[in-house]
């Protein structure tokens, strides 16, 4: 529906996991669906469509004058994204609207096969700021689905700086972490919310206790907030969730989407009220602890978190069923018709719809023998359009009184005259593939650039080990958080001092000194952090690690000389997206962890940092641990939660910018150059020590030296090789 004061269309966008739930959606009042085919989506265990279903569901919208959406949101390998042209090429052809996408090398295929395909930016790609909106907005992306962690003012801040369309989650289900930088799953389960196959372990006991497991979002309440935030679609989580639950949650949306823009137009916003009856249906039709209204007006809280036991809130089947007819009624699409027949001549139907009319020509009329086909009996068998989404608002019979006319040619000729009506009304939606295009190929692979040895970088999350490494020489890179050089917690300032005496230390030793850039960014990071700018203009730091697509473009921006290294969100599992970061100003990517060897032996990586040692984060989260079982401490330390097997995983505190990460329980550690991949020429190893305390950090910088002087040890410690062996779904 138009806001008629500002002129501005706002979707409702729902999901649908199957074609039933997409009729539902349609019936219900959705601007747009959004759904899967049977590849390449992020709810690999929904019903999903087939590729026939995909191209029935386009004109059944745009016949509706609706939309539909694919889901393309995954991380794809090398061998999947040769299969990508082949999948999408029917599907553009069809008339599909939009594709929603994480992956950098989709983006990139995509972009360069179907250029005017409108591509949407997952809120897997976990979009937090206005420089990140504005890279994608270069890289022809029209739409961002930020993370579902910011505030109703970031998102204004994004819409009114970079005019980019915002397509924001309004009910549904909620990620403990940011979307797109969740590893849990795949690091306990080998199952990755990257490739759609989450197992969920946030909804599992921590400490006897479901501090992981976010209450849903309802925000029926705020509607009009929302509204004005100048979001341009909103997004109805649930592709794995049933009819009624679609058809349920899109109608009362859609009822106080209208209610509020009607109130808008006659001035009377201020009467927007919601009903308990509706507010009633709405929990029944599945909810999780019942309802939050999201993070639009709150960073973190334990109102948000099912910390007793989930308790799964859903009506009876009769009730759902019930549910379901409300917001379904029949809604087919009213035309004209016009049968024509008269012996002797060819019989002829007229079909009329929206301004467009379509004719078709049937065999000669014979006369009746015995019984005539009369009007009735033509009638009947014209208002048989069930299989259709027509129905005829008049319906003119011009018949003679002796004709005779079998019931086969009557449907025959009803199926043809629609099957052109339709033909005639989502031609404007068809396209044709470029075919004269030349396919992308991936390059040969080559030995990646660099030195003749791989550089080490040794990168620590914790000041006060910093003299031990060092004390070491082994590092030819020293990263440090730039966090450790804040001053203090909310004050925004950089302790140039301290930064400059480490890093004429380090260059003391004929070793680089990087920085490590916050994993999130947000509340304008960039401006707070005023000092940042000269600190990276100058020849302080020699480089800068980031996991984030707001710090490459603000890199860009200001004009960054030295090395950028992409961490592990920043993924490459396929070298069209490996190529991507290096064209947006990465020197260097970190070679992916979701892929076992064989996998990583066939990427074409220029310049890649292997990691040798440390505790992947599995979880980035706006959401305090600390905060949910006791109060905000605001300081930067640690705590640990243990799940259902006695596995011990560490919490880190960064109470300056407010996120917490969970680590593994385990380290990986390659304590073996057998272990490393043969086929893969790294310019750069990492050892990532993040909450060892001394002793631990010199048992690994022993064993290490070791290492790197040819002597091979046990592993000093409990260990994984995460997906080297076994990669994931």
């Amino acid at each position: 529906m138009e806001d008629k004061k500002t002129g501005k269309k706002i979707e409702l966008l729902a999901p649908a996991g199957d074609y039933d739930c997409f009729l539902a959606a349609i019936k219900a009042g959705a601007d747009a669906v959004y759904a899967g085919g049977n590849r390449f989506g992020a709810r690999a265990y929904a019903g999903n469509f087939t590729q026939d279903e995909l191209l029935a569901a386009m004109d059944h919208a745009h016949l509706h004058e609706r939309k539909l959406y694919l889901t393309v949101n995954t991380l794809l390998k090398n061998i999947e994204i040769a299969d990508l042209y082949d999948y999408i090429c029917p599907l553009y052809e069809g008339g599909i609207d939009g594709i929603i996408v994480q992956d950098l090398g989709v983006i990139k295929e995509l972009s360069y096969y179907f250029p005017d395909l409108p591509l949407h930016a997952s809120t897997q790609m976990a979009v937090t700021g206005v420089q990140g909106a504005l890279l994608l907005k270069e890289l022809g992306i029209k739409r961002v689905v930020p993370a579902r962690e910011l505030s109703l003012d970031e998102i204004r801040d994004i819409t009114g700086k970079t005019g980019m369309e915002l397509e924001c989650f309004i009910h549904g289900a909620l990620c403990y972490s940011y979307s797109g930088k969740c590893l849990f799953s795949s690091i306990v389960g080998g199952r990755s919310g990257n490739r759609g196959r989450c197992a969920q372990p946030c909804r599992l006991p921590y400490d006897d206790k479901y501090i992981l497991s976010a209450r849903d979002i309802s925000t029926i309440r705020i509607l009009p907030e929302l509204i004005e935030a100048d979001i341009a679609s909103f997004k109805i989580e649930g592709r794995m969730k049933s009819r009624e639950y679609v058809a349920g949650v899109t109608g009362i949306y859609r009822k106080y989407i209208d209610r509020y823009l009607t109130l808008k137009s006659k001035g009377e916003e201020d009467k927007y009220e919601t009903e308990e009856d509706d507010l009633k249906e709405l929990d029944e039709l599945y909810t999780r602890s019942g309802h939050c209204s999201g993070y639009y007006h709150m960073h973190n809280g334990r109102d948000m978190i099912s910390v007793n036991k989930p308790s799964y809130n859903t009506a009876e089947d009769d009730r759902l069923k019930s549910l379901y007819e409300k917001y379904t009624d029949k809604d087919d699409i009213g035309c004209g018709g016009l049968v024509r027949a008269y012996t002797d001549e060819n019989i002829k139907v007229r079909l009329e719809c929206g301004g467009l009319s379509v004719e078709c020509t049937g065999p000669v009329i014979e006369r009746a023998v015995k019984q005539p086909t009369g009007e009735e009996n033509i009638r009947k068998h014209f208002n048989k359009t069930g299989d259709t989404p027509f129905e005829f608002s008049t319906l003119q019979i011009e018949v003679g009184d002796d004709v005779f006319i079998p019931v086969s040619v009557l449907n025959s000729l009803r199926r043809e005259a629609f099957d052109l009506l339709t033909e005639k009304m989502t031609s404007a939606y068809k396209r044709r593939c470029n075919v004269e295009k030349v396919r992308m190929t991936g390059s040969k692979k080559v030995k990646e650039e660099g030195v003749s040895r791989p550089l080490l970088n040794i990168r620590i999350e914790d000041i006060s080990l910093f003299d031990m490494v060092l004390s070491y020489s082994l590092a030819d890179i020293i990263s440090i958080d730039l966090n450790e050089f804040i001053k203090g917690v909310n004050d925004n300032k950089i302790d140039k001092g301290s930064l400059e005496k480490i890093s004429d230390r380090i260059h003391a030793q004929n070793t680089d000194f990087y920085i490590v850039l916050p994993p999130v960014i947000r509340h304008s990071y960039f401006e707070r952090y005023k000092d940042l700018d000269d600190i990276l203009c100058r020849s302080i730091v020699d480089g800068v690690i980031i996991d984030n697509y707001e710090s490459l473009y603000y890199l860009k921006k200001i004009g960054f000389k030295g090395n950028i290294t992409g961490d592990i969100h920043l993924y490459c599992v396929n070298d069209k997206a490996a190529g991507g970061f290096y064209e947006l100003g990465a020197d260097v990517v970190t070679y992916p962890i979701e892929l076992n060897a064989g996998e990583l032996n066939h990427l074409d990586i220029k310049k890649g940092e292997f990691i040798l040692y440390g505790r992947v984060p599995m979880m980035i989260s706006a959401q305090c641990v600390k905060k949910t079982c006791d109060k905000c401490v605001k300081d930067n330390g640690s705590s640990n939660i243990r799940d259902r097997y006695g596995n011990v995983f560490p919490v880190q505190r960064n109470c300056s910018e407010c996120y917490n990460t969970i680590l593994n329980c385990v380290p990986t550690m390659i304590t073996s150059k057998k272990e490393i991949p043969s086929g893969i020429s790294p310019f750069s190893y990492r050892i990532h020590l993040t909450v060892e305390d001394k002793e631990e950090a010199g048992n690994i910088l022993d064993f290490y030296r070791a290492f790197f002087g040819g002597e091979e040890r046990e592993a000093p410690i409990k260990r994984t090789l995460l997906h080297l062996k076994r990669g994931v779904e």
